[in-house]
């Protein structure tokens, strides 16, 4: 038996067995991606155009079921890592990064779009600590165990 468990699996020195697990991860994400965007409905700004016509989106999801078939596949024959996702760190990282963004836009006011009128920037500073502060009170929630 090999140190890492099953006979039978193919083994690989630690660098391939990591760099496959990722190649191998990624590909699950993107299928999760993919099916993500066929059912995204529209939001308060965001617009959906262009969709996939139902044959289609059938024949991705058969595929991507195929696709996950053989992963799994090759997840029995080859010794991989486990890959293990945490959503609260996941959301937390969400959180922090969109909370840098709207700091870094309101300490520019947008000067590198060019000038904007003292009023419209405070309006837009205040609307923008207002969301930040709700992005705060979700990365607070986030953080309660």
């Amino acid at each position: 038996m090999n140190p890492r468990g099953d006979p039978a699996k193919l083994r690989l020195g630690e660098n391939h067995r990591r760099a496959l697990t990722v190649l191998l991860a990624g590909l699950e994400e993107m299928c999760d991606e993919m099916e993500s965007w066929m059912e995204r409905p529209p939001g308060v700004l965001l617009q959906v155009e262009d969709k996939l016509r139902p044959a289609q989106q059938e024949k991705l999801r058969a595929l991507a079921a195929r696709l996950r078939e053989q992963l799994a596949r090759v997840g029995g024959e080859v010794q991989l890592d486990g890959v293990v996702q945490s959503p609260r760190r996941s959301v937390l990282a969400l959180l922090s990064a969109h909370i840098i963004y709207l700091e870094e836009a309101e300490a520019s006011g947008f000067k590198g779009y060019g000038p904007l009128p003292e009023d419209a920037r405070r309006r837009i500073t205040a609307e923008l600590r207002r969301l930040r502060g709700i992005l705060e009170e979700m990365q607070s929630a986030a953080r309660r165990a």
